[in-house]
């Protein structure tokens, strides 16, 4: 059994109730990915997803993020497809209002900066190499391709060596502009939770 509510600015927040549990998962599906960038854009969701986990003024680097989850037993993090960009934690019960002030602090107050920038460019950059080096990924991008020539669909969610070395700090946060948006946004809670202290 779930119950849903769409608050004002448009966010849904769905939640299960699990009484029986000791644990809240909590998730943010953002409505965004590779399917919705241009080619110049090619990889900006995954690139974005990288940078919210590096530091926000509130939780100062990537260690910090890591370690308000981690450190009460918790584990946090995200993924980047197509159509859907997801950032998630679990936390023991307790830790429910903290993992959720974790989470919300990344989608809101990333801070982008230009060091991490160059540095995660490289780790992705990396990613599409080690890509390269595997058959079955490889065999999988190509179908794509075929079956989606001259689409986003068609092409890798990292994006390209091009693209990537293109994109600026300054698209990344027009991009966050005007696809972060809490009407795209659909957060799911399950665990030991009332939907009302949810919302």
């Amino acid at each position: 059994m779930h119950q849903k509510t769409t608050l004002d600015n448009g966010l849904r927040l769905i939640t299960t109730t699990m009484p029986h549990t000791q644990s809240v998962s909590i998730g943010f599906f953002m409505g965004v990915g590779s399917r919705y960038e241009t080619e110049a854009q090619a990889g900006i969701s995954h690139f974005i997803e990288h940078l919210c986990f590096k530091g926000t003024p509130k939780r100062a680097t990537a260690k910090d993020i890591s370690v308000a989850i981690e450190g009460v037993g918790g584990i946090l993090n995200g993924g980047s497809d197509r159509e859907l960009t997801v950032y998630w934690a679990k936390v023991a019960q307790p830790h429910f209002a903290m993992a959720l002030d974790v989470l919300v602090d990344m989608l809101l107050h990333s801070k982008f900066d230009p060091v991490d920038i160059q540095r995660e460019r490289q780790v992705i950059l990396e990613e599409i190499h080690m890509t390269k080096d595997s058959p079955s990924q490889q065999a999988n991008m190509l179908i794509d391709e075929l079956l989606w020539p001259g689409h986003p669909l068609g092409r890798d969610i990292a994006g390209s060596k091009e693209s990537m070395s293109a994109i600026t700090r300054e698209m990344m946060l027009d991009y966050l502009g005007c696809q972060y948006l809490p009407d795209n946004v659909v957060v799911a809670i399950a665990g030991n939770i009332q939907h009302q202290e949810a919302v």
